[in-house]
């Protein structure tokens, strides 16, 4: 599942830096096209799986087979459009759905499109080629915060206790003890009724007293370096543009660099510039940076391309990313000790109350 994910944020990184696709940009394409990014309003979904989106001068047809279709969790309510929106650390991510749920949607829902845009026949389609799908992804608010809250949210939650787990456990268990009745009929099958009975109860030994307050620590744990794996993803975004350099060409043509702030960052703030990660303290005395859109007169601003971040960061983006990596590490390493310490606690406790009766 956490593969699965990765190869998520990996495709959408990857195509952020390729160009919008405009009109202008549709008419000197050819039949071997190139990947684009598309951000449009929905217009309708034809028998025939072909998605119609539209911009402000363009309207394309996407080819819904094999494409990757994500929607997007509601936007937060304090989400401005410059990602201010606080960091949920039990945000759920993105449902993948099926191409028909689409033809469900409202007319004018935003959708952004991602992959090979090819001409055929003087028509702009999208379409999925090789390894490579069309992303698609489905979502509300303002389309300058949709790389960061699909960064935060493309994740999974907690690869061990997910909505399913407790029914998976009560399922099994139960099915083992079921086995463990029909086999204490027959003395032959002694061996094996005793072991289906401690397979029905070691899943249940994380959910008992007293190893269930490490089953809470563990999940304690886990969601916060899942939180640090996000920091460290939403810190990097800047630098995929840069590739080391200090300023670069956006495919807009834009200037796109950074700018030291010093270690002060209330003034810059002020006028308005997104903090990552979230949460950052802007009053903090650190070597702040702020990455944005370079004017002709060293003015920072907010880039015109939605895919280029337009943040402040309190540092070197690249020293930050291995910290938090650090973090998570250590994290996911005491949330795993944490629960097989409870698990091992209630082993003990189960085999001494077991004795207790021999």
């Amino acid at each position: 599942m956490r593969r699965s994910w990765r190869h998520f944020r990996r495709r959408l990184d990857d195509l952020r830096l390729s160009p919008i696709l405009d009109y202008r940009a549709s008419c000197s394409l050819d039949s071997a096209g190139s990947d684009f990014r598309f951000f449009g309003d929905f217009e309708s979904v034809t028998d025939g799986r072909i998605l119609w989106a539209r911009s402000d001068n363009l309207t394309v047809p996407v080819e819904l087979d094999r494409a990757a279709i994500y929607l997007l969790p509601a936007a937060d309510e304090t989400d401005d459009g410059n990602e201010r929106a606080s960091f949920d650390m039990d945000g759920s991510p993105p449902e993948k759905i099926r191409w028909d749920r689409v033809a469900s949607l409202s007319e004018g829902a935003k959708v952004f499109i991602g992959g090979k845009a090819r001409d055929e026949s003087g028509q702009v389609r999208f379409s999925s080629e090789g390894t490579e799908e069309i992303l698609l992804i489905l979502y509300d608010g303002n389309e300058r915060s949709l790389i960061s809250r699909t960064v935060k949210a493309g994740r999974q939650k907690n690869e061990y206790w997910n909505s399913s787990t407790a029914y998976a456990i009560v399922l099994g268990s139960f099915s083992e003890l079921i086995l463990a009745l029909v086999y204490s009929k027959r003395p032959a099958l002694g061996a094996a009724s005793s072991a289906a009975l401690a397979a029905a109860f070691i899943p249940l030994l994380p959910l008992l007293p007293p190893g269930l307050v490490m089953t809470g620590l563990y999940r304690r744990l886990w969601r916060k370096g899942r939180a640090f794996r996000t920091f460290r993803d939403l810190v990097r975004m800047p630098l995929r543009h840069l590739e080391g350099m200090r300023e670069t060409k956006l495919p807009d043509g834009s200037r796109y660099g950074w700018r030291e702030l010093g270690n002060a960052l209330a003034p810059t703030e002020g006028e308005g510039v997104p903090v990552l990660p979230p949460g950052a303290d802007p009053a903090a005395e650190e070597e702040w940076r702020c990455y944005g859109m370079i004017d002709d007169d060293g003015t920072i601003r907010a880039p015109r391309d939605p895919g280029a971040i337009w943040a402040a960061v309190p540092g070197d983006p690249a020293v930050l990313s291995g910290r938090y990596e650090v973090m998570a590490r250590l994290l996911e390493i005491g949330a795993m000790a944490a629960l097989l310490a409870g698990i091992a606690a209630n082993s003990v406790l189960a085999w001494l109350f077991v004795r207790s009766f021999r």
